[in-house]
């Protein structure tokens, strides 16, 4: 009797556990729910409010480089921009505390202009906080053509149990490094994932190697990359690195920054997700 008691009372806790565990997607939708937020506050009380609500203390954003993005955002003034934005594709890690999500934007000066006078797609980072709220980490974006084409969105969450470390993303993106060095193409070739997705600014965003080398161009030459911060997700399975780069096709090269996010496929092996780059503005 005391042993079916036990039994019972074990599968009893388990069952508890097992309903209030959070898993992946629970933890995707709870991101994308916090992306909309954002929008809404933007909506309601104006773009610098909404990004002083949801960026992460040490979030950053690029202006045209890397910076503190509430630090940029606490000394501007409300310009009445009427910034709109969607997410339309949301990764989430298997710690269910790390994601990323991207999808179109457009703006305009204000709600009662008619024309939207600018189009792009963001890329936003984002981290869980202490607290249980998503914060975004890092947020980027391009400017590209106008399009109606607007996806459904679509949740990812991890499908296998590879794991890595610290010391093999570094070793992947190291290897990445040297060989863009030389041909950035072929790095992109060689790193990406089946569906590594491509941000340049004057096109719309790229999905496939095959569709992201087409926009590289085949003999692209390489491109010097330096990391300046790295970050994970505490299952070590999604990572992102932003830094500096230079774009050896032009003398002297032309300057920017990247961003490249990485992600652990079903073999252990670190594939590069999403890249994006953009150059300073040129010196006049």
């Amino acid at each position: 009797m005391r042993a079916r008691s036990f039994l019972f009372l074990a599968g009893l806790v388990l069952a508890i556990q097992t309903v209030g565990a959070e898993t992946a997607l629970d933890s995707v939708r709870a991101m994308v729910d916090a992306e909309k937020k954002f929008y809404q506050t933007g909506q309601e009380q104006g773009t610098r409010a909404a990004f002083l609500a949801f960026l992460a203390d040490d979030g950053i954003v690029f202006r045209p480089g890397p910076v503190n993005g509430k630090e940029v955002w606490s000394k501007r003034q409300e310009t009445g921009l009427d910034l709109v934005w969607e997410p339309t594709f949301a990764v989430m890690a298997r710690s269910g505390d790390f994601g990323f999500d991207t999808g179109p934007s457009k703006w305009r000066g204000k709600k009662s202009d008619q024309k939207f006078t600018g189009f792009g797609h963001f890329v936003s980072v984002w981290k869980k906080q202490k607290d249980g709220s998503w914060k975004v980490a890092l947020d980027c974006g391009i400017e590209d053509t106008k399009s109606d084409v607007k996806p459904p969105l679509k949740l990812v969450t991890p499908k296998d149990r590879g794991q890595g470390t610290l010391e093999s993303l570094q070793q992947t993106q190291s290897a990445f490094i040297a060989t863009a060095g030389l041909d950035f193409t072929k790095a992109f070739r060689q790193f990406g994932s089946d569906d590594v997705r491509l941000y340049r600014d004057g096109s719309f965003p790229t999905v496939g190697k095959k569709a992201g080398v087409e926009l590289l161009g085949s003999e692209q030459a390489g491109v010097t990359m330096e990391i300046m911060k790295t970050d994970m997700s505490s299952s070590c399975d999604l990572a992102y690195s932003y830094g500096s780069c230079s774009d050896k096709r032009t003398q002297p090269g032309r300057s920017g920054h990247f961003l490249q996010i990485w992600q652990i496929d079903a073999s252990g092996t670190w594939k590069l997700v999403l890249d994006w780059q953009q150059a300073l503005p040129a010196q006049k």
